[in-house]
């Protein structure tokens, strides 16, 4: 495996930190990381408007470079600026305030990632500032040419942590009666072509105002507030970079290429739509595209009444989300899959082995293993890959398929509480973690937390809905996990993993005695995807009960032939339903069936 080339150089190094972060997460933690999320957004493409690259973003932290320091204050001190302005901080509200440090310092960089003693440095500058205030080094003071409208105050030669010799620091305000200074950075190229912001490798959206094709002025609103409703539901998955509200509502009542919009702003995706109002009827179109192609992704149509417009405005969001991420998750897949070899990386590689994990077949899952395996390799750290890694050990050990390591349980385990010790606020991490310990530790009580916690970071993830629902299911709460279940199937009805849904849907059923819809859940899953095995031990079970005898055996055979191995005796060792009563009624429907003991 080659090693991630390292780039080391001197550069000007901006580290922020949000003041009190442990406070506002305490106070109301899915809001304070909602807030901390929009902020540092908000301070990347101020950043990027100064030439600047956000090379990293960590909790409450972050990291970017530059290569002129003049830019780099000036970036500061325009987003403190501007986050201290009075209408900019909502009464009342988790509001996450800043301190910015500034260094000039030896770096090293790989895979996107800076670390050095120069990250260091602005770090403990950062510490020193008041909050809202920008400290930098003596020697970034220096480089500020003097006609930049901005005061050093002397803090004197600090002591920091770290370093051998003291560090002389200076507090940077605005100058009295000056303006902020434009950015620079288009005019320093010499070029009169605009600036291409570099992309971020993961996946990048921007969600454009929405048009208000009605005469009702009123209704400018509500599309506003459909698209600032859907911007803050998709900054709530961890994983995308979501442009902030103020960024990409500058383009409101522009007629821009979606090509130039997306290349500004530094996103591969757009999301536009539309309101449009007739009587008392309202109807909301939307549409996902690939800026680099312009090729549509997506596209939908919602209609309702504007008696309950806040219920139409959730439920529209809701849905709006749920349909865009598998969508884009495909697009990223398919984008990765084109990539040359040489420019793999750990996320390309983690992508390319989710259509291995959810085919559920024993060959793709050994490519998938094989996959995150490198990934990991490349990220030890990499939340992503560590949950999905143990998601794909899981289906190895539930389903017999045949050990990959000495340990495959153990490993599955080790993997699972690794991913949640990583990252606590990636719902598709946790979702997947805490099902893991369910199926495999049968863990119950941590593996519920883990899940319950996934579903209150996103609601609005199909996946991480029907998972806490299977994790439910397993666990004995059948009819709580059908509400969890039903929810996946109502956001995201096009899903690829759609029979998930509705196979899980039909074991709650047949644990609360209704074979009748449990049977029609499993139908409906068989015809999206006939491969999947557990679809076949719920159908044949509910076929016996509703005395339909040689149908169930049919099911049978299907499941006998997904998995040669299976009998009675193997799923009760593997099978880790919960509540025995109803473990023991499937199985003797099973057995029923003609499944082998």
């Amino acid at each position: 495996m080659n090693k991630v080339p390292l780039n080391r150089k001197l550069a000007v190094i901006l580290h922020a930190d949000v003041v009190g972060s442990t406070a506002l997460v305490q106070q109301n933690e899915t809001l304070a990381h909602q807030r901390m999320q929009a902020a540092f957004h908000d301070f990347s493409m101020t950043i990027a408007s100064f030439g600047g690259n956000t090379r990293e973003i960590r909790g409450d932290a972050l990291v970017a470079e530059f290569e002129r320091a003049s830019d780099a204050v000036a970036a500061a001190i325009a987003f403190q600026s501007a986050a201290s302005a009075p209408e900019s901080v909502p009464e009342g509200d988790i509001q996450p305030i800043l301190r910015i440090g500034v260094s000039l310092g030896e770096v090293v960089i790989a895979d996107n990632t800076v670390t050095g003693a120069g990250v260091v440095l602005a770090q403990r500058l950062e510490q020193l500032a008041d909050p809202g205030g920008v400290v930098v080094q003596g020697s970034v003071a220096e480089t500020v040419p003097a006609r930049m409208p901005f005061d050093f105050d002397s803090l004197g030669e600090q002591t920091l942590k770290g370093f051998d010799y003291p560090v002389r620091a200076f507090a940077v305000r605005l100058r009295p009666g000056q303006a902020l200074p434009m950015p620079e950075a288009s005019a320093a190229t010499g070029s009169n072509e605009p600036e291409r912001r570099e992309v971020p490798d993961k996946p990048s959206i921007a969600v454009l105002p929405f048009a208000n094709m009605s005469n009702d002025p009123e209704q400018e609103y509500f599309a506003d507030g459909i698209a600032e409703d859907i911007i803050t539901a998709l900054s709530q998955i961890k994983q995308w970079f979501v442009i902030a509200r103020n960024s990409s509502f500058a383009y409101k009542g522009r007629h821009v290429d979606i090509r130039e919009i997306a290349r500004d702003l530094g996103v591969r995706y757009v999301l536009e739509g539309s309101v449009r109002k007739s009587g008392n009827r309202l109807r909301i179109t939307g549409q996902l595209i690939e800026a680099e192609s312009g090729s549509h992704l997506w596209a939908d149509r919602f209609d309702g009444d504007l008696e309950d417009v806040f219920a139409l405005q959730d439920r529209i969001t809701e849905s709006v989300v749920g349909a865009i991420e598998p969508s884009l998750r495909l697009a990223e897949i398919a984008r990765s899959k084109r990539k040359p070899p040489t420019d793999i990386g750990a996320y390309d590689l983690f992508l390319q082995a989710l259509p291995h994990l959810y085919a559920i077949r024993p060959e793709p899952n050994l490519q998938a293993l094989e996959l995150l395996h490198q990934a990991l390799e490349l990220d030890p750290n990499y939340a992503p890959a560590q949950a999905y890694l143990a998601w794909g050990y899981e289906e190895r050990v539930t389903r017999a398929w045949g050990a990959y390591g000495e340990d495959d349980a153990a490993t599955a385990v080790a993997l699972a509480r690794q991913a949640i010790a990583a990252d606590r606020d990636d719902a598709m991490v946790m979702v997947l973690a805490g099902f893991t310990l369910v199926m495999v530790a049968r863990d119950y009580d941590q593996g519920l937390e883990a899940v319950n916690r996934a579903r209150e970071i996103n609601p609005n993830i199909a996946f991480v809905s029907f998972l806490v629902g299977a994790a439910l299911v397993i666990s004995g709460y059948p009819e709580e996990a059908l509400v969890n279940i039903e929810d996946a199937i109502r956001v995201s009805p096009g899903d690829p993993g759609a029979f998930f849904f509705h196979t899980s849907a039909a074991m709650s059923h047949l644990m609360c005695g209704r074979p009748a819809e449990a049977w029609e859940a499993a139908k409906r899953s068989a015809r999206i995807y006939p491969g999947w095995d557990t679809t076949y031990r719920i159908m044949a079970p509910a076929l016996v009960q509703l005395g339909r005898l040689e149908e169930a055996r049919e099911a049978v055979a299907k499941l006998r032939e997904l998995a040669p191995d299976v009998s009675v005796s193997r799923l009760r060792e593997r099978w880790p339903v919960r509540d025995q009563d109803s473990l023991n009624m499937m199985l003797d429907g099973l057995r029923a069936a003609g499944l082998p003991e």
